[in-house]
């Protein structure tokens, strides 16, 4: 009879199209921390280099299925294409854990365990929880051609299944196995007392005292627990069938649920918090049965139908669970049906799971982007509150606005990479106050240049400078603004040392927001003024005039009247009646008249005035023309306008100008008289805060929680381990054939993206070497040597590499047939009974009849990559590199002398903490000495003076001192996060420094001392650092309001910073500048 080979190909996927242009552009949003890595680290480059490995096996290796057959005849049938069976490898997880509301009760309760119950059938009634489960198969069946892991393509989609005993895995819970938990009682129960119908009541309890010490019991355990049972009576054994759940419970010794009693493939304390599990809890004997939270799982499995393989389109196979995960997810979120129930019988329900997490931490995250719009609120106020004008306060906000989309254009476009950090979040709300602090500047710059034409007592009514007047203001603004900015560019774009991608996309992405900022208040806002001064029309008639102009040849010349400007739409809004004096204007444009304003009491002509009138409109009383006495021809067309005392906002404006006035002449006067007062408690405060931050400063760690801790994925990560007992099942992969790692083509950006491995030419010699293959067994062996050293995973039972699992197999080392056979019996082999480490070997092409490229082992540490400590890593790290050197040492001693040693390595994402701990040590060496550096050289050369760059890097100094100080006293611990403020703070600091030193400079010209030029600096100044302050201050509080705890921690710090900055600013380096200033 004719066999047809089963030798065949996994079927390729098929060729996808390229992406429409539309899609090129994709964002996608990365709220991991797969991310967080220092990449340029070796820990990072080892586990990229090994993943990049995989990776590639993947793409080029060519499985093929079945063991080996007899080869067939040339008239047989072509082979039968293989397929995995449907949803038959487990891909996700979701876990639910259940906790009291408040925390700390006990859910073991009747009512709570029965609504536990309720919550997990209506998860499995969810529609399409078949079409995802992780679908069994029973023992007896897996023989059966259709019930295999490999089943032929058109027997595994058939309807009805070909296989009809796949079936949905229970629920990994305490529900689900209550049925195995009563079924357990039982039989102990009748073992005791058959025993003692036999013999006696003695007889019977030792009977079931020696199957509890069998299963692990301790002596203590068995014969309480056997007493209890045989105190019940001997008959009751269908007592236990119905008894109520928690009854059950308390029958079973403390300490005793840490092993699988109940014969369910998974020791109950697994369900349970620790503290009930393991007993070293007084309350569930004191109170009864109590666990304060409860777990449960359920597993989902790919491939999803109409996919070969789980790796088959992958990408496309996970959006499908992940839309279909919503519809259950949408009950379990706050206020959903499942949340609604379990408030009323006192419970949370919790849940986490490969997907659907990801989905909430980026809904959180973007949640968290609208509070931008109560910043724009904020922000928006405080430039009116300035401004005291609509058109000025919608124009700079339309600048800000602009900024974020247009810099996220280029900075998208320049990294070629669709991955955006959460921590971009950051960059609208510091740089919304940020921006405002730019157009308030450009307000000063347009009110003084219309106070140079009108005087110093013209009000704000009177703002339409020319165009000479305020270019002349425009100049000094403009430098100001680049100083200040670039000093914030630089602050920012110093993280561009660190490490961590995200921390420097981060930098790269607010340095190049702040450029474009810079670049729009100085284009946008400054038209948008003029606009606003000279009137829509106005400004649209000389727009066709110059357009005209230049078409036509004849040039273009600006309109003019007698020199004045257009009237302003303050000024027209002043006046509300007219009485025409003179019948009918004479033509043409005509001058103001001399005005004599009337008094209260001259026969009610009080609050009436004269102006004369052109074509385009009123022109307002000029004081200089009402001084001199100005004339006009009799041709001048007059009218009589009525004052809108009701409306008019000139007097508010004045009486502000003159508050504020007064109040930075007291607060110069202030710092001139206590200066020294001021510089000495500066000292004391540097001197403190280096006390404090020497004593106390410690690096964190553990990385910083990602949300808040009521969150829901932030609660169940902290119940899973800090309640429950859980094992960590980190994988430590040892590696042969691989080199390292070219990522010159990847993206830095993308925690899915590890780059090109490079392949170790030593290894290549495994291939038809016998020795080199011993060599590599050697290794293997001095791993499992040092296993007692290596803190791994106890449930991860006995590890092997490959060729240790094959050398076992085929019986021992002597049956081996070393040489260039062997890597052919090892793909033969790995496709039956070595199929667990068919993963492990990676071909250059079809399994066996190719080059082997590489091979890699796994294990497990009891290591978490979140809640470990740092030297929990490093010790389990170093110890790993002490047996990979061993394994180096075994390779050499099978290899003549002086003969080249292949490659091994070893890499788990764990270790990338330490990474992240050297880069933060790095990154805040490096980049707040090159943030404070540039900083002080814009400084200089903004001012021209070395003193007044040192009185500003001194207050900044004290400032950083002292929020460093306040942040360790607070208990934060220096991370991430925090390497992140200091650069801030450096940068954003010496803003208000470099104002008021501007300032101090430009005073210098008329001789003044010291005393007079700091007063007058802080007059012109304070108020606009006082609202430039409150703007960033406003924008960054609303990120106390966000939900990732991250953004929370920076929001914080920069309030504070910015309160500390300016204080310091204006008492400090103004003390500094008035004692030893030029």
């Amino acid at each position: 009879m004719n066999t047809t080979s089963t030798f065949v190909a996994d079927p390729a996927p098929p060729h996808l199209p390229a992406d429409p242009p539309q899609l090129r552009f994709r964002i996608e949003l990365d709220t991991g921390i797969l991310s967080f890595r220092a990449r340029d680290e070796p820990y990072a480059i080892n586990y990229d280099a090994v993943l990049s490995a995989i990776q590639w096996g993947k793409g080029h290796t060519q499985h093929l299925h079945g063991p080996p057959s007899p080869p067939a005849p040339a008239a047989s049938p072509p082979p039968i294409p293989l397929s995995e069976r449907l949803q038959s490898h487990a891909s996700y997880w979701l876990t639910m854990v259940y906790e009291t509301r408040p925390p700390g009760g006990n859910v073991l309760t009747e009512e709570r365990l029965a609504y536990i119950a309720k919550v997990e059938r209506k998860i499995r009634a969810t529609a399409g929880f078949e079409n995802f489960c992780h679908l069994g198969v029973p023992t007896a069946s897996l023989n059966e051609t259709a019930c295999r892991r490999w089943v032929p393509s058109a027997l595994r989609d058939s309807q009805p299944p070909a296989c009809p005993d796949m079936r949905c895995v229970p629920t990994m819970s305490l529900m689900s196995f209550e049925g195995m938990i009563r079924t357990w009682f039982v039989d102990l129960v009748n073992a005791g007392s058959k025993t003692a119908k036999a013999h006696n009541q003695t007889a019977g309890i030792e009977a079931v005292e020696r199957r509890l010490e069998a299963i692990g019991f301790d002596e203590t355990q068995a014969l309480a627990m056997a007493k209890t049972l045989a105190a019940s009576g001997w008959e009751s054994a269908k007592v236990y069938a119905t008894m109520p759940l928690t009854e059950l419970l308390a029958l079973v010794p403390a300490g005793a649920l840490t092993r699988d009693i109940f014969h369910i493939g998974h020791e109950p304390g697994w369900f349970f918090d620790k503290w009930y599990a393991t007993g070293e809890s007084d309350t569930s004997r004191t109170q009864g049965v109590h666990a304060v939270a409860l777990r449960s799982g359920f597993e989902f499995a790919l491939p999803l139908s109409g996919y070969a393989t789980n790796h088959d389109r992958q990408r496309e196979q996970d959006g499908e669970y992940r839309v279909w995960a919503k519809e259950f997810t949408r009950m379990l979120e706050d206020g959903g049906e499942i949340d609604v129930g379990a408030e009323k019988v006192g419970l949370r329900v919790l849940h986490a799971g490969g997907g659907m997490s990801e989905d909430e931490a980026a809904a959180l995250v973007l949640g968290d982007l609208l509070w931008c719009t109560a910043a724009f609120a904020l922000v928006t106020a405080c430039l009116l509150a300035y401004s005291r004008r609509l058109w000025w306060a919608f124009n700079a906000i339309l600048g800000i606005s602009l900024s974020f989309p247009v810099a996220f254009f280029f900075f998208r476009a320049a990294s070629a990479s669709p991955y955006v950090s959460f921590l971009n979040m950051l960059v609208p709300f510091v740089l919304i106050g940020i921006g405002c602090d730019d157009a308030m500047l450009m307000f000063d710059a347009f009110r003084a240049a219309a106070r140079d034409e009108a005087g110093d007592g013209a009000g704000d009514e009177d703002l339409a400078p020319s165009e000479d007047a305020f270019a002349a203001r425009y100049a000094p603004a403009a430098k100001a603004m680049l100083a200040t900015s670039l000093t914030t560019a630089v602050a920012f774009g110093s993280n561009f040392f660190s490490y961590i991608p995200p921390v420097r996309a981060l930098g790269m992405f607010a340095a190049l927001t702040v450029v474009v900022n810079y670049l729009l208040v100085l284009t946008l806002l400054p038209a948008a003024l003029c606009i606003g001064a000279r009137g829509f029309k106005n400004t649209f008639t000389d727009a066709m005039d110059e357009c005209l102009g230049v078409c036509t040849g004849r040039g273009y010349t600006p309109r003019t009247v007698d020199g004045s400007a257009p009237p302003t739409r303050a000024q027209k809004a002043m006046y509300s009646q007219l009485d025409t004096k003179d019948a009918e204007p004479s033509g043409g444009e005509v001058e103001l008249s001399n005005v004599t304003r009337g008094k209260a009491g001259d026969d009610g002509e009080a609050d009436w005035t004269e102006v004369g009138v052109h074509d385009d409109g009123f022109i307002a009383p000029s004081s200089t023309e009402t001084k001199d006495g100005g004339g006009f021809d009799s041709s001048s067309s007059i009218v009589r306008v009525k004052k809108e005392l009701s409306c008019s906002c000139a007097d508010l404006n004045a009486s502000i100008r003159a508050g504020t006035a007064a109040a930075t002449k007291r607060l110069g006067d202030f710092v001139v008289r206590r200066k020294w007062a001021i510089i000495a408690a500066g000292v004391l405060c540097a001197v403190v805060s280096s006390v404090v931050i020497a004593r106390s400063l410690v690096v964190a760690k553990t990385p910083p929680p990602l949300l808040r801790e009521d969150q829901n994925l932030q609660r169940i990560q902290h119940l899973l381990f800090d309640v429950f007992y859980t094992e960590n099942w980190s994988n430590v992969r040892v590696a042969f054939g691989i080199a390292g790692v070219d990522r010159s083509n990847a993206d830095p950006n993308d925690p899915t993206q590890f780059g090109d491995p490079v392949w170790d030419g030593t290894f290549a010699s495994f291939n038809d070497d016998e020795r080199t293959q011993r060599a590599v067994l050697a290794a293997c062996d001095a791993v499992t040597a040092g296993f007692a050293t290596l803190r791994l995973t106890p449930s991860a039972g006995s590890s092997e590499c490959v060729l240790q699992a094959f050398v076992r197999d085929v019986g021992g080392v002597d049956s081996v047939d070393w040489g260039p056979d062997m890597p052919a019996a090892l793909a033969t082999w790995s496709r039956d009974a070595g199929r667990d480490w068919r993963d492990n070997l990676g071909w250059a092409g079809e399994e066996g009849g190719s080059t082997l490229m590489f091979i890699t082992a796994d294990y497990f540490v009891d290591l978490h990559p979140v809640s470990s400590t740092t030297e929990e890593i490093r010790e389990v790290h170093d110890a790993w590199e002490a047996v990979i050197a061993d394994a180096r040492a075994a390779m050499m001693s099978q290899l003549p002398n002086g003969s080249p040693v292949p490659v091994v390595i070893q890499a788990c994402d764990v270790w990338n903490r330490m990474g992240v701990e050297e880069s933060i040590g790095h990154t805040a060496r490096i980049s707040p000495a090159v943030s404070a550096v540039a900083c002080s050289l814009i400084m200089l050369g903004a001012t021209r003076s070395w003193r007044v760059t040192l009185a500003a890097v001194g207050t900044i100094i004290i400032a950083v001192l002292g929020m460093l100080a306040a942040l360790v006293s607070l208990g934060w611990e220096f991370g991430v996060v925090e390497e992140l403020c200091v650069t801030l703070l450096i940068g954003s600091s010496i803003d208000y420094c470099i104002h008021l030193a501007m300032a101090y400079t430009e005073e210098g010209g008329g001789g003044a001392g010291r005393d007079d030029r700091v007063k007058a600096a802080l007059v012109h100044m304070a108020p606009t650092l006082t609202g430039a302050a409150m703007s960033t201050a406003a924008s960054s509080a609303m990120l106390l309001a966000c939900v990732v705890e991250v953004l929370v921690k920076i929001g914080a710090t920069i309030v504070a910073n910015t309160v500390v900055g300016f204080a310091l600013s204006l008492f400090l380096f103004s003390a500094l500048m008035a004692a030893f200033g030029d």
